[in-house]
């Protein structure tokens, strides 16, 4: 892959600008632990709401456990997006898509997406979710599937907006199906 596809320069819906880039890069500082620190440090600054709407619970932090899990990726199978800004001469990030590619069905990934508060609405969901789709169809993979909460609004109309499939899995669960091709 050659650093022009890695790297993305953007501006968001306000004018503001950033960059989308590989969570993990071996020819950038983006180590799993920069990433580890990046994805608390968003945590930290999401409001409870918005951590409910992604992770479906009330957590104020992500266990090591889980972190490792976020940050085991392989460029493949397991891949990651990031959205970050430069604020005083350092890199914050702002959002990540990632996904995981399932074992029991062939060619399908599950994906999440996650944007900061003050940076939702402004088009950084949407970016980190078409290079999240070039990667999964550069990697063979032909849906890339999300589970949402039913109050994730946002969520629910971006993959809309990118003829998701959408179906109710339960009271707690909205699962969107978006097809991956190279329209």
């Amino acid at each position: 892959m050659n650093m022009a596809s890695v790297t993305s320069r953007q501006v968001m819906k306000n004018g503001m600008p950033y960059e989308i880039c590989l969570c993990i890069d071996p020819e950038t500082k983006h180590t799993a632990e920069f990433l580890k620190d990046q994805i608390t440090s968003a945590i930290k600054s999401m409001s409870s709401r918005s951590r409910w709407l992604r992770f479906a619970s009330p957590l104020n932090r992500l266990s090591d456990k889980q972190l490792d899990y976020l940050t085991n990726l392989d460029g493949k199978n397991r891949m990651a997006w990031c959205a970050l800004i430069h604020e005083k001469n350092q890199e914050k990030g702002i959002g990540l898509s990632r996904y995981v590619k399932l074992t029991e069905e062939n060619n399908v990934a599950e994906f999440a997406v996650t944007v900061v508060d003050e940076f939702q609405g402004q088009g950084v969901g949407y970016a980190l979710l078409k290079k999240l789709i070039g990667s999964a169809m550069d990697n063979g993979i032909t849906i890339l599937r999300g589970y949402l909460h039913p109050d994730n609004k946002r969520m629910l109309a971006l993959c809309k907006r990118l003829s998701a499939s959408i179906s109710i899995e339960n009271t707690v669960c909205i699962k969107a199906d978006i097809p991956v091709s190279g329209d």
